[in-house]
């Protein structure tokens, strides 16, 4: 079989053969979703990173796939998606820790400090 013949192979395989897109049931779906946004809640609530919160929202948007066989909907979902791991990168860039912040003032300002004693020490 060369390359050509598997993609028309492949096209001519109908929806009904392969009518679901996760190699899980919905049971195990939502369950995964539920620990994915308690996770990414909790982490959201103790470390104020956005892109927690973005994660947290865009896992169950992956159930409406389960709504509907329409590929329209796939693409929408998907697109979503998407955009919202890309925001979530994104952010993750953004916005630094406000630990690391400080901390990088408070070795900024030790720096000052040290270099004016050691111009008040040569005097």
């Amino acid at each position: 079989m060369n390359f050509t013949n598997m993609l028309t192979n492949l096209a001519q395989i109908s929806d009904a053969e392969n009518p679901t897109i996760f190699p899980f049931p919905f049971p195990m779906h939502i369950a995964i979703v539920i620990i994915s946004v308690i996770f990414f809640g909790f982490r959201f609530a103790v470390q104020k990173k956005p892109y927690q919160l973005i994660f947290a929202i865009a896992t169950p948007i992956s159930l409406l796939l389960w709504v509907s066989n329409n590929k329209t909907l796939y693409y929408t979902v998907g697109i979503i998606e998407l955009i919202l791991i890309l925001l979530a990168i994104v952010s993750s860039f953004i916005f630094k820790p406000k630990k690391a912040e400080a901390a990088a003032a408070a070795a900024e300002a030790k720096t000052e400090e040290d270099g004016s004693d050691k111009a008040d020490e040569e005097e």
